[in-house]
């Protein structure tokens, strides 16, 4: 079984993952992303260079929030991730040289659902949580990097200590993948006995990262402003399925009815093996939904990012005991 999730965000003056600074000046990260342009009749495509937000930084909140959710339920959570402040970070036990992996999964929560690597005892996990990086959808809004003027002043010394910080504003695109096949599962391939709760938390971790910006950095004094304006999630078994990237097109086309058609096409395809695949979106852009006549797959309306996350946990859950 494998859920994932596109959202759209709008974020305004964020500096959530800064990469350097050049003495007094403070760069945000950039990616070089794609623009759809119509040259006559023929469709080519302009690289741009854009603000962007690493995965890696997303998964750091992530794991926060899980180490938070896990402390409060009652979910083992290993003492290094519970440290991680102190440490500066999740080291994932890369130092060590003796470690189990059956051992670390059951011990933690974290290591379970965001993988580890300990090079010294030839042991690795694959995160079953996936995050892309935070992009510009560059189809539907200007994507701006604008470096903000400051001063400091000393009344003592009489002088001015100018500095700049690069900003990002963007309609902003995450895709989740999550393998839940993989959650609370040994080499072996026997389940925890907590299998249902871990995979419970996964996705309200999901809901506490977005709706508690839980990931970035330099929020003190860039606080952003974030408004979510859409998502789609699809839950599927036995084969995975990802939904569309969530770009809203100029022409009227949009992600959420991409994923509905795609996936009645794809369940069409994979009837051999049985293939199931739901689907559950949140639109505030007001967008003309198409979802094609006689298709076999459900679809359900959400309005918040949490109940579209737990819409697709109790579908998950459904699936889980019907197997």
């Amino acid at each position: 079984m494998f859920a994932s999730i596109a959202l759209r965000l709008r974020v305004e003056v964020e500096a959530l993952n800064m990469v350097e600074a050049l003495g007094a000046y403070t760069r945000h990260r950039t990616v070089s992303v794609f623009k759809r342009v119509k040259r006559g009749n023929q469709t080519v495509y302009k690289l741009l260079v854009a603000p962007a937000v690493s995965g890696q930084s997303i998964a750091n909140g992530y794991q926060r929030a899980l180490v938070e959710l896990a402390s409060k339920a009652g979910l083992p959570v290993c003492d290094q991730c519970r440290r991680y402040e102190s440490i500066g970070g999740f080291i994932k036990h890369a130092t060590e040289s003796k470690a189990d992996h059956d051992s670390l999964i059951e011990s933690c929560v974290v290591e379970d659902l965001t993988g580890f690597l300990v090079p010294e005892a030839g042991v690795r996990r694959t995160s079953p949580v996936m995050f892309s990086y935070l992009v510009p959808d560059t189809e539907s809004a200007k994507a701006v990097l604008e470096s903000q003027f400051h001063v400091r002043y000393n009344f003592e010394t009489m002088e001015h200590n100018p500095f700049n910080v690069e900003s990002g504003t963007a309609v902003y695109m995450l895709t989740v993948g999550i393998d839940v096949d993989r959650i609370g599962r040994r080499i072996d391939g026997k389940t925890l006995a907590d299998r249902g709760r871990r995979i419970e938390l996964a996705f309200r971790a999901l809901a506490a990262l977005v709706e508690g910006l839980n990931f970035g950095a330099k929020k003190a004094r860039y606080l952003p402003i974030v408004e979510v304006l859409g998502g789609v999630g699809a839950v599927s078994d036995p084969i995975p399925f990802m939904v569309s990237p969530p770009r809203v097109y100029p022409d009227g086309d949009d992600y959420i009815s991409r994923t509905i058609a795609r996936a009645s096409k794809y369940v069409e395809a994979l009837k051999g093996v049985n293939e199931k695949v739901f689907v559950a979106y949140m639109d505030r852009e007001n967008l003309s939904i198409g979802i094609p006549s006689g298709t076999s797959i459900e679809v359900v309306k959400t309005s918040t990012v949490v109940e579209l996350l737990e819409t697709l946990l109790n579908a998950v859950t459904k699936n889980l005991r019907d197997l």
